[in-house]
């Protein structure tokens, strides 16, 4: 009972504090300013990015989003049609918002920036997989306690209910349909970590996660004409109550090689990373792996 109101004034509390948040997203949408948006696929350094950006103080708000496409918005609206307003999160009904604006009165005049970091598809698979493990594996928690939870078993839940072409398919549902830019029409330089894309009035940046640390700052001042200094790390992943077990599990986790052929001779794969990355990726999850913890890049930073 304790617990429930605390989670209820909690929710409440935080429904209240956003609502000004709201207000202002409905004023911004109903002008022609500007309009930056950190927008990808979740557990890739968005919070990272998001604060990073609002810290350099730009001249329009930044607002932060995962899906924009209609279809995949009210398929995240139907998961909370039962749920209190209150308990909406706000990214969803952010979402919600912007998909509507732009299903309704299309891109229009206004200049669009998207900020948009990638990573690596398994190690951003498993991330979301660990976040949301007991939609998958039920009572995982006190299992694992009892220690009658194997990790051949995790990995094969994860393996076979997981859908992994969640990232794949992203960039195609995401910034194509929604927004007009094919990225695959534009070759990634590798090398570099980051490349802008500008058509018409939308500006698109990517950002490779593993890169991020090494070209942030090139990349925001080439985008935005700013100089932002500071990458404002934002570790949660270490907080959660399944990181020990997520850490301890991609430390010895062998993924076999027909499952490590669809994700990295996938176009998405091939088309942001170099052979020598993806060999890298393999030997990382194969069968020749070295053991080893969650970096800062695509372990702990969300």
């Amino acid at each position: 009972m304790l617990n429930g109101a605390r989670q209820f004034l909690h929710d409440w509390a935080t429904y209240r504090r956003n609502k000004p948040f709201l207000h202002d997203l409905d004023e911004h949408l109903a002008s022609q300013a500007g309009t930056v948006i950190v927008h990808q696929m979740g557990r890739a350094g968005s919070m990272t990015t998001v604060n990073t950006i609002r810290g350099g103080e730009l001249n329009e708000p930044v607002f932060h989003t995962h899906a924009l496409n209609p279809v995949k918005v009210e398929r995240r609206m139907r998961r909370f049609k039962n749920w209190p307003i209150y308990r909406t999160p706000l990214n969803v009904r952010v979402a919600k918002r912007i998909s509507d604006y732009i299903k309704d009165n299309g891109l229009g005049d206004r200049p669009w920036h998207l900020v948009t970091v990638f990573r690596d598809p398994i190690g951003r698979n498993l991330s979301v997989f660990f976040l949301s493990i007991e939609d998958f594996i039920k009572d995982f928690f006190r299992r694992h306690q009892r220690g009658d939870l194997s990790k051949e078993e995790i990995l094969d839940v994860f393996i076979s209910r997981f859908k992994h072409d969640q990232p794949l398919r992203w960039f195609d549902e995401e910034i194509r349909d929604v927004f007009g830019i094919d990225v695959f029409d534009h070759p990634f330089p590798m090398g570099e970590g980051f490349q802008i894309i500008r058509e018409e009035n939308v500006n698109l940046l990517l950002i490779k996660l593993e890169s991020l640390d090494q070209c942030y700052q090139l990349a925001f001042d080439r985008f935005f004409g700013r100089n932002i200094n500071d990458l404002k790390n934002t570790h949660i992943t270490d907080k959660d109550p399944s990181y020990s077990m997520y850490s301890d599990f991609i430390r010895t986790a062998t993924f076999p090689d027909a499952f490590l052929d669809e994700m990295y001779d996938s176009r998405f794969a091939r088309h942001f990373y170099s052979n020598a990355e993806i060999s890298r990726f393999r030997d990382r999850w194969g069968h020749g792996k070295v053991a080893q913890a969650p970096d800062s890049q695509t372990g702990a930073r969300t």
